[in-house]
């Protein structure tokens, strides 16, 4: 588990994040469109891509909400963080234990969002 501020993170959500999950077929495609989707947004991890995706995640804090999710276990919300000047824009999910919104939240997943250009 890796802490940023203000959230954790599990290192192998990077994984997911950089195309390299291959654990069924569903898993494969949502990690390869997770590649595709931060490259067209100019995030590239072997361009420093990590630590632009935690400085993404800790001002995603302060971001709109765009879905509240509630379930059995915990609460999502849902956060869009504009990225890119204009191109495109990250919904990063941040999961509350027990909808304990005062706890420190865990990324669990993220979808690049890609701008139609004109």
């Amino acid at each position: 588990m890796i802490q940023g501020e203000g959230f954790t993170i599990d290192e192998s959500k990077f994984d997911f994040f950089f195309g390299r999950v291959t654990s069924g077929a569903d898993n494969t495609r949502r990690s390869r469109d997770n590649l595709e989707g931060l490259q067209e947004l100019g995030i590239s991890e072997s361009a420093g891509g990590r630590s632009r995706l935690m400085q993404i995640f800790q001002s995603g804090l302060q971001a709109p909400i765009i879905d509240t999710i509630e379930k059995r276990y915990g609460t999502t919300i849902v956060r869009k963080v504009e990225v890119a000047a204009g191109r495109g824009a990250i919904a990063v999910s941040y999961f509350y234990p027990d909808g304990d919104l005062n706890s420190i939240p865990r990324i669990t997943s993220l979808i690049p969002i890609i701008y139609p250009q004109e």
